[in-house]
C-alpha cells in the first residue's frame, strides 16, 4: 500500500533530521540511535482492510519518540479512508464521537489518579485537574484530533497517540466505539459494509 511506504519514507527523512551531529556531540557517536516501524493488519472484512503502524525513533534524548499510525483503506473504493468519509454529516459525529471518547478516557484515566496515600490531597487534585484539561484538549471535535481510527467488526476503534489524551507514561490509548453509537450517521453505502440495516 502506497501509504505505508510514504509514512515509512516520511518517518527516515524526520529520524534522519534529528540525529545528532557526533562531532559536536562526541557522546553519541557510539550509541546505537534506532529508528523502528512494525506494520499490522488488524482487521479485515470485505469493506475493509485496517492497518496500525507502531515502532519508536531513538535520536538520543531522554527516551524514544514514540511512531502510532492508523491506516483504513476501503476495499471497493481502493482508496484510504479518513474518518469523515464514512459520514454524512462528519462535523456532528466528530462531536457525538469526542464526547463519548472523553467520556471512556476519564473513566479510565482518572481512576489512575494517586491514592490517598500516596499523595496529598492538593496534589491529588492538580493530578485529577491536569488530566481532564489533557483529554479535553486530545478529545476537540475536529479532523486532526479524530485522525486516526481502526475499523473492526463491532465498531470504531479511536487512536490517540502518546500525548495526545495523557502523558508520555500512559503511552497510546484507545477507545472502542459500538457501531449503535454511530450507525444512524454512516453514509448509506457504508451502513451494509458495517453490518448495519439500511
Amino acid at each position: 500500500m502506497q501509504a505505508l511506504h510514504e509514512h515509512a519514507a516520511a518517518a527516515k527523512r524526520e529520524f534522519m533530521q534529528a540525529l545528532p551531529d557526533p562531532q559536536k556531540f562526541p557522546e553519541f557517536a557510539s550509541r546505537q540511535l534506532q529508528l523502528l516501524i512494525d506494520y499490522r493488519v488488524t482487521a479485515t472484512s470485505p469493506a475493509f482492510i485496517s492497518v496500525r503502524g507502531k515502532g519508536m525513533m531513538d535520536t538520543g534524548g531522554a527516551h524514544p519518540i514514540p511512531l502510532d499510525a492508523s491506516f483504513v483503506f476501503d476495499r471497493q473504493a481502493l482508496r484510504l479512508l479518513s474518518l469523515d468519509d464514512l459520514f454524512e454529516d462528519p462535523a456532528s459525529v466528530r462531536k457525538l464521537l469526542a464526547d463519548f471518547a472523553r467520556k471512556a478516557l476519564e473513566k479510565k484515566l482518572l481512576a489512575q489518579a494517586p491514592g490517598k496515600d500516596e499523595a496529598t490531597p492538593a496534589v491529588r487534585q492538580e493530578w485529577l485537574d491536569n488530566m481532564r484539561r489533557m483529554i479535553a484538549a486530545g478529545t476537540k471535535p475536529d479532523a486532526k484530533d479524530f485522525g486516526q481510527f481502526q475499523v473492526d467488526a463491532g465498531g470504531l476503534l479511536l487512536v490517540f497517540p502518546p500525548y495526545q489524551v495523557a502523558p508520555y507514561v500512559y503511552g497510546t490509548q484507545t477507545v472502542a466505539v459500538p457501531l449503535e453509537v454511530f450507525a444512524g450517521a454512516l453514509k448509506p453505502h457504508y451502513r451494509q459494509a458495517f453490518g448495519s440495516p439500511q
